[in-house]
């Protein structure tokens, strides 16, 4: 059996554990941004609603000016109205006094709108401010889960990686170099058995001199097709 076989594949055995952790490492991390993007678009719905409240209470407090000071102008010609002598002026004063009239109750009846929609703009702010809650109360238990699980992978993951760098300097370097340049490119197995006459990766023929080789352990060759370190399982029986 060739001398590195067996540490070498302890050495990719540790490798495809480290994946394995870093796989469910990262379905952690998407089922915890899929939690955050639910109250992200929460948030953004907040922050449209206080907008919209913001803009309507402007636009009532607008109108409340535009009232009182048409109320100050109507004051003001009543007055006038109470001191003109002659009937013409008096008319004149009078139609002024109607006019402003006009446009001070279209203009209350504008805020009356414009009032009933900031309160409907309050409701809706504040039920996006519960559903926000609701969200937060609902995911609570699910977040506390999956990070006390990712704490776990992560030590875990640590103590592998730990594991896997001191088998690594147990393997001969420049068979160490030529494995770690096919994990760089693939993620599953680079050390795999032959299948009969062929790779047990990709099941390309290996010619049979070469065969003889592997299985007397004499080398470890690479599959010419797919590039994967080929052995022969029989020699570590």
């Amino acid at each position: 059996m060739h001398a590195e076989l067996t540490k070498l594949l302890v050495l990719q055995a540790k490798d495809l554990a480290l994946f394995e952790t870093d796989l469910r490492l990262k379905a952690i991390a998407d089922q915890l941004s899929t939690l955050s993007a639910q109250l992200e678009a929460a948030g953004r719905d907040l922050i449209v609603a206080k907008k919209r409240l913001d803009d309507g209470v402007k636009r009532r407090e607008d109108l409340e000016v535009r009232i009182d000071s048409y109320r100050t102008i109507q004051d003001r010609r009543r007055q006038r109205l109470e001191v003109v002598k002659g009937a013409r002026e008096a008319q004149a004063v009078m139609t002024e006094v109607e006019m402003a009239r006009t446009v001070l109750v279209r203009e209350e009846g504008e805020w009356v709108k414009v009032a009933e929609g900031v309160h409907d703009c309050e409701r809706g702010v504040k039920a996006v401010e519960d559903r926000i809650a609701q969200l937060e109360a609902d995911q609570a238990p699910e977040r506390e889960r999956l990070n006390a699980e990712l704490a776990e992978l992560e030590s875990t993951r640590a103590a592998e990686r730990a594991a896997r760098d001191a088998s690594a300097t147990e393997v001969e370097r420049s068979l160490r170099m030529r494995y770690d340049r096919l994990r760089a490119a693939r993620s599953v197995a680079v050390v795999v058995a032959l299948r009969g006459e062929a790779c047990g990766s990709c099941f390309t023929s290996v010619p049979r001199h070469r065969r003889a080789q592997i299985r007397a352990g004499e080398m470890l060759d690479n599959c010419e097709a797919c590039g994967v370190i080929l052995y022969a399982e029989e020699i570590l029986e």
